[in-house]
């Protein structure tokens, strides 16, 4: 027992490592739908980083955000970058910080069309 303590006290910090790396998926996905939201409707590509900031709670240091617009499309197309901390001292001597990436596009909302002034 005293052998196999250690090794799977391993293993449930591994387990425990994805459930929150899981966690920081799910959380980077809503802050890209929320970004690219936040965008599609104000046409500010400034307001991307802190809508998805305060989507989820993210570091902002680990967090990269690019918006593009293609001309002629319609659609604003939000990117997020995130790089998820190793939360164990014990794993973060075997692993790296993980990078996780999540991707949202929405229909630019276009005021002057639907209000019927162009």
């Amino acid at each position: 027992m005293a052998l196999l303590l250690p090794l799977l006290m391993l293993m449930a910090l591994f387990l425990a490592q994805m459930a929150l790396t899981a966690r920081d998926r799910i959380m980077l996905t809503h802050s890209a739908r929320e970004a690219a939201r936040a965008v599609a409707v104000s046409g500010d590509a400034g307001g991307a980083r802190p809508a998805a900031l305060a989507a989820a709670r993210l570091d902002p240091e680990r967090l990269a955000v690019s918006v593009e617009a293609p001309a002629g499309s319609g659609n604003v197309s939000v990117r997020l970058e995130y790089r998820s901390a190793v939360r164990f001292a014990p794993l973060a001597l075997l692993l790296d910080d993980l990078a996780l990436s999540g991707e949202a596009s929405m229909r630019a909302e276009r005021w002057p069309v639907l209000l019927g002034r162009d």
